[in-house]
């Protein structure tokens, strides 16, 4: 890949920079009369160095459940990605939330979205599908695994929403609570997330719309862009980032592959922030897939974007140019 940020030109190789690298196992037994116990261990890694991405840490940082199926839906616990993650197999977001869900550089939704969160110590359920519809929930005892004696010093959090996929119409609501812990007189407010998902599929082509409002978020974007992070917590119920967040974009079924573009918009303030400073973020993509088998997908794209934090007249921008092509294969 090539970047280009604030003048200064950067030539590297990134490791799953259209999805990340990742290995695991996963496993089925089918009990009878519609009931299954099933698991899912996954580790991501850095393919071109082999450090492991989620840290040390993790022997599975990607993901880790047991999950029992049953007529009353799926029930599972371990580490499991927010349902607003892009992450993980509960997660319906991801691909649904723009044409290059949670990769491509900036152009993954991660780049405008909060909450993109994998969490320790999870319970979750998800309804049967009725006619399309499915009810989905989470919570989870202690989001960092940090495993603070009591539980109010854990970050917890709460996760909901509704699922209508039929026909090629995907319809996503959902609505998620982060509960801060205050310890030794410092924390965050609480945290909520809402966000709303549109895609049809037409002949030839796919649009796409999402928006999410979040309050008291921690941090928004991702880099080379500015990272607009909260402000350091000195006090109890320090008040975080607030604001809303847009993609919009389509696939297109083109030259044996899928071109793809969007453009997503952030607009906030740092309500923590002495000056309350007001955030923005602006980013168009756009990107080519070129199957070359069923497991193997050559790709290539261009992303810009522009970030910009503002308090009383004194600006910091970032500008960024990504030129990018690779090859993705599954095993």
């Amino acid at each position: 890949a090539v970047a280009r940020v604030n003048g200064e030109t950067r030539v590297y190789e990134e490791t799953g920079f259209m999805r990340p690298s990742r290995f695991g196992f996963k496993g089925k037994e089918d009990l009878g009369n519609g009931r299954a116990v099933s698991f899912v261990l996954e580790q991501g890694f850095d393919s071109n160095n082999g450090a492991q991405s989620q840290g040390a840490n993790y022997a599975f940082g990607r993901e880790a459940n047991l999950t029992y199926e049953c007529a009353y839906g799926k029930f599972g616990m371990g580490r499991i990605g927010n349902f607003m993650s892009g992450m993980g197999s509960w997660d319906p977001w991801g691909p649904n939330s723009g044409p290059f869900a949670t990769g491509w550089g900036i152009a993954a939704s991660g780049s405008s979205m909060s909450d993109y969160l994998r969490m320790d110590n999870t319970f979750a359920w998800q309804s049967p599908k009725m006619d399309g519809w499915q009810v989905m929930a989470q919570y989870s005892l202690d989001v960092l695994g940090t495993e603070a004696e009591r539980n109010v010093d854990n970050i917890r959090y709460l996760s909901g929403g509704v699922t209508y996929m039929k026909n090629g119409l995907n319809v996503l609501a959902f609505a998620g609570w982060r509960m801060n812990p205050t310890v030794e007189g410092k924390g965050y407010k609480d945290g909520q997330t809402y966000g709303l998902a549109l895609n049809k599929q037409f002949d030839g082509f796919k649009p796409y719309l999402a928006a999410q409002y979040a309050r008291n978020s921690l941090s928004v974007g991702k880099k080379p862009l500015l990272v607009f992070k909260a402000v350091e917590a000195k006090h109890p119920n320090t008040k975080g980032i607030n604001g809303i967040a847009i993609i919009t974009g389509t696939d297109v079924s083109c030259f044996s592959g899928t071109f793809k573009a969007a453009v997503q918009y952030f607009h906030g303030k740092n309500e923590g922030a002495e000056n309350k400073d007001k955030l923005k973020r602006l980013i168009f993509s756009i990107g080519q897939e070129y199957p070359l088998s069923k497991r193997t997908v050559l790709y290539a794209g261009t992303n810009w974007g522009k970030s910009e934090a503002k308090a009383h007249g004194h600006k910091e921008i970032t500008r960024a140019l990504e030129l990018f092509s690779g090859i993705k294969h599954s095993f």
